[in-house]
């Protein structure tokens, strides 16, 4: 195959190379193109001074995914099994609030936590009921009007309830304190969060980089390669120079013309120092009365004795990621004062301000991922701020090309 007859493929990210797995799995040989010094995109692990692994923003598996589970073979992550469920913080003591039909044990826990009343548990059975009818992608495609926010209420939960658990756990994974994401971006991640497990890869989330991209045989990768723009089947890199293919897949956003202008949920994750016992288990924290901290864990609970004294704290800010990184960390050390958490010697620090897009609506897939001619459009912020989304979008714009070449 002639350079002019491979398809590129813009992005190194996991849409991007899911993109080109099913390019090779079709018997083509791509050419991957990434601005960065490696593949994986937002799925990064950094190490800290004494070598313990620790994610570029937080970050879980949930084992329900569907494209997740067509891609990965979770065992070989050596997965760390989530409680489904989290620790809150309530009236100077933490309380457990956990997934009763998947821990039955903690049920009195839960019930007793204080957490919720009886109504809001049942109503919240009643929203888990709406979740789990028809498919998953059915679910995600949902039509439902509103925010997320909008949608709890209507369905009666209590304004304790939310402000006291759905708010600050969900704020966690939409990196919005608001709830504005759409209610079916809401369904489809609690119906994953009760389907499936919630792991996470023992030596981190590049260890799922690293599976994926040691499936390219045939992909030419080029890092370091940024681009300045796409036109049809000519992408112009920012250093001038010009590269022709049969086709291109755009993962990467603000490179065609086409394309929608993204806007981004940032946060801020840090690790501290901390003499504080830990939960004993792989659990999360939640800190409803907490003004910029969405949820924390203890490492030791989730990594053993590489993780011993270490916290591990995500923040998000309402108003956005203008604030210089001392003033966040500031922030996050007073709201883990006033919960009673001795926050001890930073020993890690990154703020992600394009951690998750932000989307108005949200769907399994773009329909029709063609943007031009020869141009394809992939990526989560074509569907929904999700792992899984990003790896269909992928496959469905190498898909597209395929098709498109086959009737050429």
């Amino acid at each position: 195959m002639t350079p002019s007859e491979r398809p590129i493929v813009v992005g190194g990210g996991v849409a991007g190379i899911i993109a080109c797995l099913v390019l090779e799995e079709a018997g083509h040989a791509p050419l991957l193109l990434e601005a960065g010094d490696r593949l994986g995109g937002r799925l990064r692990t950094e190490h800290l001074p004494d070598g313990t692994p620790v994610d570029v923003g937080f970050q879980v598996l949930l084992t329900a995914y569907p494209e997740l589970r067509r891609w990965v073979d979770f065992e070989k992550l050596e997965p760390i099994r989530f409680v489904p469920g989290a620790k809150i913080l309530r009236n100077g003591q933490w309380k457990t609030l956990a997934d009763p039909r998947r821990v039955p044990q903690w049920i009195f826990s839960t019930l007793s936590s204080g957490i919720g009343n009886p109504l809001d548990h049942l109503r919240t059975l009643s929203i888990l009921k709406t979740a789990l009818r028809g498919s998953d992608l059915s679910v995600q495609n949902g039509q439902l009007e509103g925010s997320t926010l909008s949608f709890l209420q209507s369905r009666g939960l209590s304004s304790r309830f939310i402000s006291g658990f759905l708010s600050p756990f969900f704020s966690g994974i939409f990196l919005n304190r608001q709830l504005d994401p759409p209610p079916a971006q809401f369904l489809f991640t609690f119906r994953m969060f009760a389907t499936g497990e919630v792991i996470r890869p023992k030596a981190g989330m590049q260890s799922l980089v690293d599976q994926l991209k040691n499936r390219l045989i045939a992909t030419k990768v080029q890092l370091n390669s940024p681009v300045a723009s796409v036109l049809d089947r000519t992408v112009v890199m920012k250093d001038g120079t010009n590269l022709k293919g049969a086709g291109t897949i755009i993962t990467a956003p603000n490179v065609h013309s086409d394309l929608p202008k993204v806007r981004w949920n940032g946060c801020l994750n840090v690790v501290f120092e901390c003499t504080d016992h830990p939960f004993g288990h792989p659990i999360i924290g939640l800190i409803p009365e907490a003004k910029t901290v969405t949820n924390l864990h203890f490492m030791e609970d989730v990594q053993g004795e590489e993780g011993r004294g270490k916290l591990n704290v995500t923040a998000v800010h309402a108003s956005g990621n203008e604030w210089p990184e001392n003033d966040w960390i500031q922030c996050v050390r007073e709201d883990l004062r006033i919960a009673g958490i001795h926050a001890g010697r930073l020993l890690w620090a990154r703020i992600i301000p394009m951690a998750l897009p932000k989307l108005d609506a949200v769907q399994s897939a773009l329909n029709d991922p063609r943007i031009s001619e020869s141009a394809y459009a992939a990526g989560d912020f074509t569907a929904a701020p999700s792992l899984d989304a990003a790896m269909r979008s992928g496959r469905v714009a190498a898909e597209a090309w395929l098709n498109d070449r086959a009737k050429a």
